[in-house]
């Protein structure tokens, strides 16, 4: 059985107080039918599809898939500089969020010949008080599976492919607030948020709650 792993997170500078920081709230991650089932797939090429033998996924794409984004969607803020909460489902009593995200994932699936797995998915960003604009975006890539056609290969690119969509809906995400005074790093500028936006604003409250501390 074949599993998709979260992964060990980066050792940390220090803890990070994550209580005040803004609401990311992931609605919606839809999968194609076809991926409905624990069959491994393969592309055969002309729209064909094949299961792959001896292998299985050990727990449904649906349940995998929406929690391993929400993991990588805030790992992908914090590394960019903004830490945020990802919530999925209904958010709790007392709990706003400060943007709505909603991913379609249209293919997954491996490409033997190709050597690759391919990922196309769609998303949408929205602002719940509607202050801004929703805003859209595509990502189609081929992760390679590095010269191996393993099960551990193929899990490895699935989830290299999972990560790298994160990275993009969370670059997005970060472009609804408009670019100011940008804290530094060793790696170079990271993203500043100020501007209007509920999302902005939670952020920089977070960011001056941390300094005083």
């Amino acid at each position: 059985l074949l599993r998709l792993e979260a992964g060990p997170w980066p050792e940390p500078g220090g803890e990070t107080d994550l209580s005040a920081a803004p609401v990311w709230h992931l609605q919606r991650v839809q999968l194609p039918a076809y991926l409905d089932r624990e069959l491994v797939l393969a592309g055969q090429g002309a729209g064909s599809l094949q299961a792959l033998p001896e292998v299985r996924w050990a727990e449904p794409l649906a349940e995998a898939v929406p929690r391993l984004l929400r993991r990588d969607l805030a790992r992908a803020a914090t590394e960019a500089g903004q830490p945020v909460q990802v919530w999925g489902a209904a958010l709790p009593a007392g709990l706003s969020a400060a943007l709505r995200l909603r991913i379609d994932i249209e293919r997954l699936e491996a490409d033997l010949a190709a050597g690759r797995v391919r990922l196309a998915a769609i998303w949408v960003v929205s602002d719940p008080a509607g202050r801004q604009t929703a805003r859209s975006g595509q990502l189609e890539l081929a992760e390679p599976l590095a010269g191996e056609t393993s099960a551990e290969a193929l899990v490895a690119a699935h989830r290299r492919a999972l990560q790298r969509l994160a990275q993009a809906v969370a670059a997005s995400s970060h472009r609804r607030c408009t670019v100011s005074d940008r804290p530094t790093a060793a790696s170079g500028q990271l993203p500043g948020f100020s501007g209007e936006g509920q999302s902005c604003r939670s952020w920089s409250a977070w960011r001056s709650r941390k300094v005083r501390s």
